[in-house]
C-alpha cells in the first residue's frame, strides 16, 4: 500500500489565494490536514508489520539504515561519511563531489548560534553581500540598504561559488528560514547543482543541516551566555529513551542582543520537540516539530544615497547605486541609523516533520516522509532619497544644501561636492508576507554484492529510487504612505512613524498591492551508484524528471484600473542528469569528475510580461579533482576545478515591455501628460528647446491641451496627432544627436536628460504603451556561469590538535542579458516613445541607436513592431557585476591539552578569514541599468583585500564526578577592525561568555 494512499498530493484549488489581513483562519484546514497525515504515519507502521521478523525480544536494537550516517566515524572536525550527495550514508573519500562537513563539535567551538554562523569559514561561501549579478536591493531599507541578496529576510541566502541559495535544505527538505544551531547536529555542502536528488537549484551549492536525534542514554545539557552589545542567550538540550522503545529530543534556545548599529535589536526563542519510536528491530518513525519567533526592530537604513545629479526619480532608485551616504558631522557614519527606531520585522516559523524507515531485508530499505512548514514576515520599513528642486510645496520649507559625497566616480578618489535645494522625499511601508510549503518524499534503496571472492570482479551495485511532491502557496499584501513626505536633509533627528518632520500626522497609511501563487513541483528519479575493481573505482548516476506548475496567480494594485490580474497555469517539465566517477589511485589518494544539472522550479510564480509563468531556471556544471584521506583521516582535503552555467534566470528590467497590465488602451489616441516636458516653462533645457517649433504647432493645433484631474490641472499631449508625434520625436532625435558626437566633442553632454516623460500612470486621461512597463514585478531570463577552483583540507597530526584550512578562487561572467517578450501593434498603432525605446544613456536604448537595439523595432519600418528583438547591445555580456571575491582563505585551528597535563580541559583555537577586493560597484545597477560617471566612464569599484580574526578558548571541569561543566569565550574580529569595505563598514571586536553544563 505504502505511504502514497495516505499522503496524497494536497489539493490547493480548496483553498483561495487570500491574506490573513482579511481571512485570519485561511489555513486553519491545512494545518488540521497536515496533523492528520502526521498522525496516520503508525497506521503505515501497522500495514507494513509484515516486513518484520518475529523478534520478540526486549533488546531495542535498532540497525542503521543507509539514509543514516553514524557519527561514530566522526573525529573531532572530520566526518568520514556524508548522505547530502547520494542520498545514503557513502564515504567522503568515494563520492565524486565536492562535500564538506561542518560537525557539532566544530560548531560549538566557533560559538556560531545561527545557520549562517556556522557556515562564516566554508569554502567558497559568502554571507554578505554588496553586489550581486542582476540582483535585488529588496531589503530594509531599499537602495539604501549596502547588503545585496544575502541579506534577505529569511535569513538564509548565502553566495556559493558566485550564485545566491535563497533557501536552505533541513534533514532534506527545503526550509525558507534560518535555524538555531541548538538543534544542529552537523551541516553537510555539496558544491556544485545537484538537482538530480534534492529537485532544487542552488546552483553553487546546497546546504542541507542535519538535526539533532534522541541518543539512547540521558543527557541534559544546559547553557547561558551573555555578550558585547548586551548578547543575552540561554539553551537547554535534553534527550534520553523512554522506555524500550522510544526515544526524545527535546532542544530550546532564547536569545536576545542589540547590534553595533544605532538602535538595532534582536531577539528570538526556539522550541523543538523529537520523539522516534523503534517498534521493531528495522523500523523506526519519527515525529519532530519546530517553531520560532524572531522580532528585529530598527531594521531600516542607517543614511541614504546623496547624488550629485538632478533629475533621478525617486522609483528609479536603483539608479542611486552609484553615490555614497549622507553623512551628518555630529554623528558616527558607521552606527548612526537615521530612519529611526519604528521600523521592524517580526517573523513566526514552524516546521512539522513526519517519517518512517523500515528495512524489509538486510539490503532493502525504505524512506519515507512529509513535512510542512510556514513562514510568516510582518514588517515595516521606510524608504529615503534625496531630491533636488523639488516643485512639491510640502517640500519647500525643508530646501537646504548638503555636501554630497560621491563614493563611486570611475576615474579618480572620493569628493565631496554641494548640492544646493535638496530635499529628504520618504515614505513608509510595510509588508505581510505568507509562505506555507509542503513536501512529501518516498524513496526505497537496493544493494547487492556479487561475485564474493572473485578478485577482480567483485562489485557492488546500489539503487535508489525516489518520489518527491513540493506544494508551495505564497501570500503578500502591500502597504505604504500614499506619497512622500519631506524633512531638511541636514537635520539629523531620526524619522518617526505617524508624525512628519514638521509634527503633522502622516500622510495616509493604505492597503497598496496583493499578490499570491500556488506552485506545485512533482519529482520522480533514479540513481545508481556501484564499486569496482576492488572497490578502488566508485561511479554514480541518475536522471530525474521534475514537473513544475505555476497556477491561481494574481497580481492587484489596490486603485488601478486594471483590477485583480489573474494568470495563466502553466506546467513545465525538465529532465536533469548527473554522472560522476571516481578511482583510488593508491592507497587513500582518489581522483573525481562529475558532470550534473541543476533545476530551479519557479515556485515564486514569477511570470513574463505577457502573465505566462517562467521556465524553471537550469544549469550544467562539469568538475574534476582529487581526494585525499591519508593516515586514517589525520589528513583529508578536496581539491577541484569547476565550471557552472546558469540559464533562464528571472531578472526584471523595470522599463522593459509587460503587456498583461492591460493599462493601455491600444484603440484610443496615445496622451502624454507633460509635467516636465513643456518647453514652454523649461526654457534651460536645451532637448525641449529643440522640439519647440513643433510644440508651438502642435498646441495652435490643439494636440496639447490642459484639463482638471483631481484637485490639479495637468498639460497633456496627444501623440496620436500628426503634431503631437512630431514634437516627441524631435525631443527624441535631439537626445540620440547628443549621443552620437564623439565623446571629447566641447561641451558633450555624457548624460543628457530631457525631464521625466511617464507620468500620471494613475490619471485615466494618460495613454501611453509605458504603462505596461515591467516595473519589477514582470520578468526576463537571463545567461551567466561561474567557474573556479577550491581547495579543502583538515590536518590532525595529532589528537590534540586540529587545522581547518580552505580555499577559493571564483570568477564570474554574464553571458546574456535576455530578451523581452513580444510587443506588437496592429496597423502600425505602436507607441515609439515608451519607456523602453527612450535614448537615454542609463535605460531604454541606453545611448545606442534604435535599430541596433531593436532589429525588428521602430526603425525597421516592419508593418507589427516586436520588442522581443531587443539585443541587449553592450547591457553586461562579459561583466562579472558581482562582489564575489577572486580568492578567499579561510582557516581555523584547535589545540587542547592532554589529559594527562596540568592545563588538562583547557581548550584555544584561532581562526580567520583573507578575501581579495571584491568589485562592489558594477557597471550596471541592480535593475540593470548602466552606471556611468560624468565623464561617460563606466563606474566600477573595488574594495581593498581584508582580514579578519576569531579566537576562542574553553575550560571544561567535572563537578561532583558527574557534571561536566564548561565555561567558553568566544571573540570575533580580534583586530577590532573597523575600516570600509566598499559600502560596508566591519563590524569592530565581539566577545561573549558561554557556561554550561551536562549531566
Amino acid at each position: 500500500m505504502g505511504l502514497a494512499f495516505f499522503f496524497p498530493s494536497l489539493s490547493m484549488e480548496q483553498y483561495p489565494p487570500t491574506h490573513k489581513s482579511y481571512q485570519p483562519d485561511s489555513l486553519s484546514m491545512k494545518a488540521k490536514t497536515t496533523f492528520r497525515m502526521l498522525i496516520s504515519l503508525p497506521v503505515v507502521l501497522a500495514t507494513s508489520a509484515f516486513a518484520q521478523n518475529d523478534d520478540t525480544d526486549d533488546s531495542p536494537i535498532y540497525e542503521l539504515s543507509p539514509f543514516e550516517v553514524a557519527a561514530e566515524g566522526d573525529q573531532g572536525y572530520y566526518a568520514s561519511n556524508s548522505i547530502s550527495g547520494s542520498r545514503i550514508s557513502v564515504p567522503i573519500q568515494d563520492i565524486p563531489l565536492s562535500i564538506e562537513v561542518i560537525t557539532s563539535e566544530f560548531i560549538e567551538d566557533t560559538g556560531a548560534t545561527d545557520l549562517r554562523d556556522s557556515l562564516k569559514y566554508s569554502a567558497g561561501l559568502l554571507l554578505e553581500s554588496q553586489n550581486d549579478a542582476y540582483g535585488t536591493f529588496d531589503n530594509f531599507g531599499g537602495v539604501n540598504n549596502p547588503e545585496g541578496a544575502t541579506g534577505d529576510k529569511g535569513e538564509s541566502s548565502f553566495k556559493i561559488r558566485g550564485f545566491v541559495l535563497d533557501n536552505t535544505l533541513r534533514n532534506g527538505f527545503r526550509r525558507r528560514h534560518a535555524t538555531d544551531t541548538i538543534n544542529v547536529d552537523r551541516i553537510e555542502k555539496v558544491n556544485g547543482p545537484s538537482a538530480l536528488l534534492y529537485g532544487v537549484g542552488n546552483f553553487g551549492g546546497i546546504v542541507n543541516y542535519i538535526t539533532k536525534s534522541p541518543l539512547p542514554y540521558s543527557q541534559q545539557d544546559i547553557s547561558v551566555g551573555y555578550g558585547s552589545d548586551n548578547f543575552k542567550r540561554a539553551t537547554l538540550d535534553s534527550t534520553g529513551p523512554i522506555g524500550k522503545h522510544f526515544g526524545y529530543r527535546l532542544t530550546m534556545a532564547y536569545q536576545d542582543s542589540d547590534d553595533w548599529t544605532d538602535l538595532n535589536t534582536t531577539s528570538h526563542y526556539f522550541i523543538s520537540p523529537v520523539v522516534e519510536w523503534k517498534p521493531f528491530k528495522r523500523v523506526k518513525l519519527t515525529l519532530d516539530y519546530e517553531y520560532g519567533e524572531q522580532d528585529e526592530d530598527a531594521i531600516s537604513f542607517r543614511s541614504v544615497r546623496a547624488p550629485t545629479l538632478e533629475g533621478i526619480p525617486i522609483f528609479q532608485s536603483d539608479r542611486l547605486e552609484t553615490y555614497g551616504f549622507l553623512e551628518f558631522p555630529d554623528k558616527d557614519v558607521r552606527t548612526f541609523r537615521w530612519s529611526g527606531p519604528d521600523s521592524f520585522l517580526d517573523t513566526v516559523s514552524q516546521n512539522a516533520n513526519a517519517s518512517i524507515e523500515i528495512g524489509f531485508t538486510d539490503n532493502l530499505y525504505y524512506k519515507g516522509g512529509v513535512n510542512w512548514s510556514k513562514v510568516e514576515f510582518d514588517s515595516l520599513d521606510v524608504f529615503g532619497g534625496i531630491s533636488t528642486n523639488s516643485s512639491n510645496p510640502a517640500a519647500q520649507p525643508f530646501l537646504n544644501t548638503i555636501m554630497a559625497r560621491q563614493i563611486i566616480d570611475g576615474s579618480s578618489n572620493d569628493v565631496l561636492i554641494p548640492v544646493d535645494n535638496a530635499v529628504l522625499q520618504y515614505n513608509w511601508g510595510g509588508n505581510a508576507e505568507v509562505i506555507d510549503w509542503e513536501q512529501m518524499r518516498h524513496e526505497v534503496t537496493y544493494n547487492k554484492r556479487i561475485f564474493e571472492g572473485i578478485k577482480w570482479l567483485e562489485s557492488e551495485h546500489n539503487f535508489l529510487f525516489g518520489y518527491s511532491h513540493e506544494l508551495q502557496e505564497w501570500e503578500f499584501a502591500g502597504s505604504g504612505t500614499d506619497g512622500f513626505m519631506f524633512k531638511d536633509p541636514t537635520d539629523s533627528s531620526y524619522l518617526r512613524f505617524g508624525t512628519q518632520a514638521d509634527g503633522s500626522p502622516d500622510l495616509p497609511f493604505e492597503l497598496d498591492n496583493l499578490q499570491g501563487a500556488i506552485s506545485e513541483n512533482t519529482g520522480i528519479y533514479a540513481v545508481y551508484s556501484g564499486r569496482f575493481l576492488r572497490d578502488r573505482a566508485f561511479v554514480v548516476a541518475g536522471i530525474r524528471e521534475d514537473e513544475t506548475t505555476s497556477r491561481d496567480g494574481y497580481f492587484e494594485e489596490i486603485g488601478s484600473r486594471a483590477g485583480r490580474q489573474f494568470f495563466d497555469n502553466t506546467t513545465v517539465t525538465k529532465q536533469t542528469t548527473q554522472f560522476g566517477i571516481s578511482y583510488e589511485v593508491i592507497d587513500g589518494v582518489s581522483l573525481f569528475a562529475l558532470t550534473s544539472e541543476g533545476i530551479e522550479p519557479n515556485f515564486d510564480g514569477q511570470r513574463d510580461g505577457t502573465g505566462k509563468a517562467l521556465d524553471a531556471t537550469l544549469a550544467d556544471a562539469k568538475e574534476f579533482g582529487v581526494k585525499v584521506t591519508l593516515f586514517g583521516g589525520r589528513i583529508a582535503g578536496t581539491i577541484s576545478k569547476f565550471k557552472i552555467k546558469r540559464e533562464e534566470l528571472p531578472f526584471s528590467y523595470w522599463w522593459a515591455p509587460a503587456p498583461v497590465r492591460g493599462q493601455f488602451r491600444r484603440n484610443d489616441d496615445i496622451i502624454y501628460r507633460m509635467d516636465e516636458w513643456n518647453p514652454t516653462f523649461n526654457t534651460d533645457n536645451k532637448y525641449l528647446q529643440a522640439g519647440l517649433n513643433e510644440w508651438n504647432a502642435a498646441v495652435a493645433s490643439g494636440a496639447v491641451y490642459q484639463k482638471q484631474s483631481g484637485f490639479a490641472t495637468y498639460t497633456y499631449l496627444n501623440a496620436s496627432t500628426a503634431q503631437g508625434a512630431a514634437f516627441l520625436d524631435a525631443v527624441f532625435d535631439a537626445l540620440k544627436a547628443e549621443f552620437a558626437l564623439p565623446r571629447d566633442t566641447p561641451g558633450k553632454d555624457n548624460d543628457p536628460w530631457p525631464g521625466w516623460l511617464y507620468n500620471g500612470f494613475d490619471d485615466d486621461e494618460v495613454n501611453t504603451a509605458a504603462e505596461d512597463w515591467s516595473s519589477g514585478d514582470f520578468f526576463q531570463t537571463i545567461t551567466d556561469q561561474s567557474e573556479g577552483w577550491e581547495a579543502q583540507f583538515i590536518f590532525s597530526p595529532t589528537d590534540n590538535f586540529q587545522l581547518i584550512l580552505n580555499y577559493s578562487h571564483v570568477e564570474r561572467e554574464v553571458i546574456s542579458p535576455g530578451n523581452f517578450v513580444e510587443y506588437d501593434y496592429a496597423d502600425g498603432n505602436w507607441d515609439r516613445w515608451a519607456t523602453w525605446y527612450f535614448p537615454n544613456s542609463n535605460w531604454g536604448l541606453a545611448g545606442v541607436a534604435t535599430e541596433e537595439v531593436y532589429p525588428d523595432g521602430p526603425a525597421s519600418g516592419l508593418p507589427n513592431q516586436d520588442t522581443s528583438t531587443w539585443t541587449g547591445v553592450g547591457w553586461g555580456t562579459g561583466e562579472a557585476l558581482d562582489d564575489t571575491p577572486a580568492h578567499v582563505v579561510t582557516f581555523f585551528a584547535h589545540y587542547s591539552f592532554k589529559e594527562e597535563s596540568r592545563f588538562a580541559g583547557l581548550e584555544f583555537g584561532i581562526g580567520g578569514l583573507w578575501e581579495s577586493g571584491r568589485e562592489y560597484a558594477s557597471a550596471f545597477t541592480s535593475a540593470g541599468q548602466r552606471k556611468q560617471n560624468e565623464t561617460g566612464n563606466s563606474i566600477k569599484a573595488t574594495t581593498p583585500s581584508r582580514l579578519t580574526m576569531n579566537a576562542m578558548s574553553r575550560y571544561t571541569w567535572t563537578m561532583k564526578e558527574k557534571y561536566e561543566t564548561y565555561i567558553q569565550l568566544n571573540i570575533d574580529n580580534l583586530l577590532d577592525d573597523k575600516d570600509q569595505y566598499g559600502l560596508v563598514y566591519a563590524p569592530g571586536m565581539s566577545w561573549k561568555i558561554n557556561v554550561g553544563m551536562k549531566f
